[in-house]
């Protein structure tokens, strides 16, 4: 897929400088960037789902005793 982008001479310069600086092409460091904010806001979506889902009460809470009887009663090889 190919896709356009247009941007400010200053933007450019920045990512330029930064393309070098990760000794990559530019075009190499806008996927890479684009990946990364991409999976940066699926996981920001996700915290705000989980932040949500407490305010309206729904987890489940363990006292510290319930945990070590949980991980005690694992069977790890």
């Amino acid at each position: 897929m190919s896709v356009m982008l247009d941007y400010a001479p200053d933007d450019i310069a920045l990512i330029q400088e930064q393309a070098k600086a990760s000794n990559t092409s530019v075009e190499e460091f806008i996927r890479q960037a684009s990946l990364k904010a991409a999976r940066n806001a699926a996981y920001l979506a996700k915290l705000d789902r989980s932040r949500e889902e407490f305010q309206q009460g729904k987890v489940v809470a363990f006292t510290d005793e319930e945990w070590e009887k949980y991980i005690n009663a694992q069977d790890i090889q």
